[in-house]
């Protein structure tokens, strides 16, 4: 069969199946809408931080994103996520970088991605980076959102009162946005995170264990909606109508027009990705997401997504050949690399299959690059927190997808721009810093081994934290890695020669007595 036939016989079977899902269990519609807001406490956060700070084109991202999501629910047939890449969103949001390095940076790792599924290489390629270094990325990226969070955003604002913006007016719009609201979204934050951990445990197989209050809706979309309202209200008090034309220095979409209420394509190419594609800082932000895209988006994804759907159940999702590339690289030498995180799993076989997946990965960030949109891929978590949440098909993120796209084809206008300017930032620093937290924490449980695999990991984090500089960080990881491996390799070899030293002596002293037994006698 050749690739174009398996790919449509693919889409042919996934879309029975989500159509299935419905006509044997109309009940579910709600499980799968409540499903698809499960990854928003991810989405959100770096969705409007990186708009606030001018890094993406909020609308060309809603679009694309929104797109992607439904074309991904209608290839794969579950509810693969489609996220932003975090250790890119973490060092765009620390150093300020402008839409053009970091549109760039995710069009880099899209175009490794591709060389690297596109070849078969990939399983080849993940052989020389450590377990422990992409850990290392994910808790610095996670620990650089915390920062970020807490001194870029929260701490600029008053304790009760943030001085108001010009053109606000006076009143009750300054009191909406303190740190009194963030200390409050925090004790919020604090409570849902210890449920959060406590909901489930195992794999999707073995079932889950709830608490007696488990949480029917994320608290990022709560927050979302509360400071939505806020934003609202804010809105209202300013002198400036929110359908006014942006000012000049909008840093949230400079290209498009304050008139037009309908997403225009030509006025949202961004020549400045094309001019950053050279510009070392987005090489270095690429060098350190493309380790975490590839174990956590690819191959842990695929292990995952085989877990939480195996073929006993799901025999639709499945396929009875392997996916593959013409002129790609042999994989009889290839090891199994996509057990590492879930114990197995994954690879061609399953409903997520490597190569799809990778050139998923890499289409979102080519096509979508030149427009601003975010650096996007998929993840192991996002699949993970919408399936826990009522998912079970790939309509949940078609529903999730509409809405995105949505919003952004009719609201290029100036009245999101507008709205989003007026979101409290203490709300939103609470937002990122539970993003943060989370990417940290499942960084920190996902390292098995002894104190040096620790150790390589607090090297590659320490190091990102304190160059602010994720490929630094990088390598300085695979750098201490390579220093314990120098290690035990003069270690064993000191041990070698001591070993034959011993043996040496032993042997000399054998001969020795040898000579001296006659004269003994």
């Amino acid at each position: 069969m050749s690739p174009l036939s398996k790919w449509k016989s693919r889409l042919e079977r996934t879309t029975t199946h989500n159509l299935h899902h419905f006509i044997t269990n109309p009940h579910l519609l709600l499980s799968e809408i409540s499903g698809s807001l499960g990854d928003l406490g991810t989405l959100l956060p770096l969705l409007l931080a990186l708009s606030l700070q001018g890094s993406i084109d909020l609308p060309s991202t809603l679009i694309f994103s929104g797109l992607f999501n439904i074309l991904t629910g209608l290839f794969f047939g579950v509810p693969l996520p489609v996220q932003p890449m975090k250790a890119i969103a973490a060092a765009s949001l620390q150093g300020k970088e402008n839409l053009g390095t970091t549109v760039a940076a995710g069009a880099w790792v899209g175009f490794a991605v591709l060389l690297l599924g596109g070849t078969g290489g990939l399983k080849r390629a993940m052989r020389w980076v450590p377990a422990a270094v992409v850990r290392g990325v994910q808790v610095g990226a996670g620990l650089s959102l915390v920062v970020a969070a807490g001194g870029g955003m929260v701490k600029p604002l008053g304790w009760w009162r943030t001085p108001e913006k010009d053109g606000e007016l006076r009143g009750i719009g300054g009191w909406l946005d303190s740190r009194a609201w963030a200390m409050l979204a925090f004790g919020g934050l604090v409570v849902t995170l210890g449920q959060g951990q406590g909901q489930s445990s195992g794999s999707g197989r073995t079932g889950t264990r709830r608490r007696r209050m488990p949480m029917q809706v994320p608290y990022a979309l709560v927050l979302f909606l509360v400071g939505l309202v806020f934003a609202v209200v804010r809105v209202s008090l300013s002198k400036e109508s929110p359908h006014s034309p942006p000012s000049s220095h909008d840093p949230m979409n400079p290209n498009a027009p304050g008139t037009s209420w309908i997403w225009n394509p030509l006025h949202h190419i961004h020549p400045s990705v094309f001019h950053s594609l050279l510009n070392p800082r987005a090489l270095s932000m690429a060098l350190a997401q493309l380790p975490l895209t590839t174990l956590n988006s690819i191959i842990a994804a695929s292990a995952l997504a085989s877990d939480l759907f195996p073929r006993s159940s799901y025999p639709q999702l499945y396929d009875d050949e392997t996916f593959s590339v013409p002129g790609a690289w042999p994989e009889s030498d290839q090891t199994e690399t996509e057990n590492i995180f879930s114990g197995g799993g994954g690879g061609e076989e399953g409903p997520v299959p490597l190569t799809p997946l990778s050139l998923s990965i890499s289409a979102m960030n080519l096509l979508s690059g030149p427009f601003g949109c975010m650096p996007l891929c998929h993840g192991s978590g996002g699949l993970a927190a919408q399936h826990r949440f009522g998912a079970r098909s790939g309509t949940s993120v078609i529903f999730l997808g509409s809405i995105k796209f949505l919003l952004g084809l009719f609201s290029s206008g100036s009245g999101l721009l507008r709205l989003l300017e007026r979101f409290p930032r203490a709300f939103l620093g609470v937002m990122v810093l539970g993003a943060g937290v989370e990417l940290g924490r499942v960084g920190v449980r996902s390292v098995e081994g002894d104190d040096e695999d620790r150790m390589v990991m607090l090297m590659t984090a320490g190091t990102i934290l304190a160059f602010k500089n994720d490929g630094v960080g990088f390598l300085a990881g695979m750098g201490c890695h390579g220093g314990y491996r120098v290690a035990g390799w003069l270690n064993s070899w000191k041990e070698r020669r001591e070993r034959e030293e011993e043996e040496r002596g032993l042997f000399e002293e054998d001969e020795g007595d040898d000579e001296e037994s006659p004269l003994l006698r």
